[in-house]
């Protein structure tokens, strides 16, 4: 049965053979590639994740909900802890910090949400943050969902680069829409931005309660990403991912990248 299905999966990565395929990487160089999709996509989904728990925690706040002033929020790594900090302004005036909430590194609520009844200045990190999100956010792109969310991270460049990830927002647990993220790269200071799709179609997984895990083609990379990781991890469910040129196959589970099987190079 194993083996059927990864025929199926080498079958399914020439699919598309009119469209080029990249080509496999030296392996010193997918070594690197792999453990980086692995750190990212476990970041990626910590930070998706305190970003949840934060605005439940405020919706029981009065008036958070009915809020005019929002405009969104950034994540900012402090130690162990992400602190999402919800901005906004009334129209016309700079953004300010006016709700910070802390969740540690098991997703778990650090003492209270702080609703700041004096908004705060952003830090250069959050406003660094706020505006590369700004950037990418406002950027055409073919939408998978009614609903995106947004990771920011700061780049090797430091805070006037970013990385900013757009995520399908999804609620069922039973659908994980694979389809449809988007990586774009932000200059804060030239407001240049280069995005990059993770797939060509919204295709969505079905993640039975009973199924030991999921199966899926990869064609525009040659090994799997921090997409993989992060959807595997917020599944809760080991993915099976095929990649070009020869359809390798590799076993993303959770925050771990595995080879599976390499056809001949």
């Amino acid at each position: 049965m194993i083996r059927l299905l990864l025929i199926l999966l080498v079958w399914c990565s020439f699919a598309h053979a009119e469209d080029p395929l990249p080509s496999e990487l030296p392996l010193v160089q997918e070594e690197s590639a792999l453990r980086m999709a692995e750190r990212t996509g476990s970041l990626i989904f910590r930070h998706d994740r305190a970003a949840a728990v934060a605005t439940d925690a405020l919706a029981k706040a009065h008036g958070f909900k009915r809020d005019e002033r929002l405009q969104g929020w950034v994540s900012e790594e402090l130690g162990q802890d992400i602190v999402v900090t919800f901005l906004g302004s009334k129209k016309g005036d700079p953004a300010e910090a006016l709700y910070r909430v802390k969740v540690d590194s098991d997703g778990r609520l650090v003492g209270k949400a702080v609703v700041l009844a004096t908004p705060e200045p952003l830090s250069d990190f959050e406003a660094g943050a706020a505006k590369a999100r700004s950037i990418a956010t406002a950027l055409e792109f073919q939408p998978c969902a009614e609903k995106y969310n947004s990771v920011v991270l700061p780049s090797e460049g430091g805070i006037s680069t970013w990385v900013v990830y757009l995520v399908p927002g999804t609620t069922e647990k039973h659908v994980v829409p694979i389809g449809g993220a988007y990586r774009v790269e932000v200059d804060n200071g030239s407001g240049e931005a280069k995005i990059r799709p993770f797939t060509r179609t919204c295709i969505q997984l079905q993640n039975e309660p009973k199924a030991l895990g999921l199966i899926v083609t990869h064609l525009l990379d040659p090994v799997p990403t921090e997409v993989h990781v992060f959807w595997s991890i917020w599944a809760k469910k080991p993915i099976v991912v095929s990649t070009p040129p020869h359809g390798t196959v590799w076993l993303v589970d959770g925050a771990s990248i595995k080879l599976v099987e390499r056809r001949a190079r």
